[in-house]
């Protein structure tokens, strides 16, 4: 199994150990087959560290106009666990999986499937060098941090759909509560946002924040801004 992953990654690991290592969760070592085992958290440990200089690198290199607050905003977009765990889903990482009976009902979650990747990291940097991992992860990194820059995936919603009205419509959108329904603790707000005379989209949140938010992002999809 260790040699069918291993040309999926395209590499070959000199010690096929780490790579067992990497796919091995905590939750099959809580099981009689993986007593005595150790779990991938330690590499996984590593592996986040190992996808943050890469990440960081990358996005240094090929953004020199960003701020260094846009930066970290674009990265935080780039390295969250969703994305992880789709590179995961992309080279079937799940499959090759050592867990308990009840993770392998569910097939390991979008969590799981994410720090087993980030192990997976951990080991091909151990095994093979950070060029290495270089290779393998940027361009899978590149393809989405482009396309999160290019539409500033990586502001709030609010602040986007400001920047994108602005610049479509030189309008700038304003806010209104619409409602604020419940007891205190445990309120609603409806909030719609506005550009000129027109709703352009309408939100609902446990605060009045929270609310204008998911307005804006109904505002930018209403107009494939998104």
């Amino acid at each position: 199994m260790n040699e069918e992953l291993e040309a999926i990654l395209g590499v070959h690991f000199q010690d096929s150990g780490l790579l067992r290592l990497a796919l091995t969760h905590r939750s099959y070592i809580y099981e009689a087959a993986g007593e005595g085992q150790s779990s991938n958290e330690r590499l996984e440990f590593l592996g986040d560290s190992i996808l943050a200089l890469v990440s960081a690198d990358f996005l240094y290199r090929t953004f020199p106009n960003l701020t260094e607050g846009e930066l970290t905003d674009v990265r935080a977009v780039l390295v969250r666990t969703e994305t992880l765990a789709k590179f995961a889903r992309d080279i079937n990482l799940g499959k090759y999986l050592l867990m308990g009976r009840g993770e392998q009902h569910t097939g390991g979650g979008q969590r799981v499937q994410a720090s087993a990747f980030e192990a997976v990291l951990g080991a091909i940097y151990l095994d093979q060098g950070l060029a290495i991992v270089q290779q393998f992860l940027t361009p899978r990194l590149e393809p989405i941090a482009l396309n999160i820059v290019s539409k500033r995936l990586f502001k709030d919603n609010k602040s986007l759909f400001q920047e994108l009205a602005q610049a479509h419509e030189g309008i700038t959108p304003s806010y209104r509560l619409v409602s604020q329904e419940g007891p205190s603790h445990n309120r609603e707000f409806t909030v719609e946002v506005v550009l000129g005379d027109k709703v352009a989209g309408k939100g609902q949140g446990r605060n009045k924040q929270m609310a204008e938010q998911e307005a804006a992002h109904v505002a930018l999809l209403n107009r494939g801004w998104i």
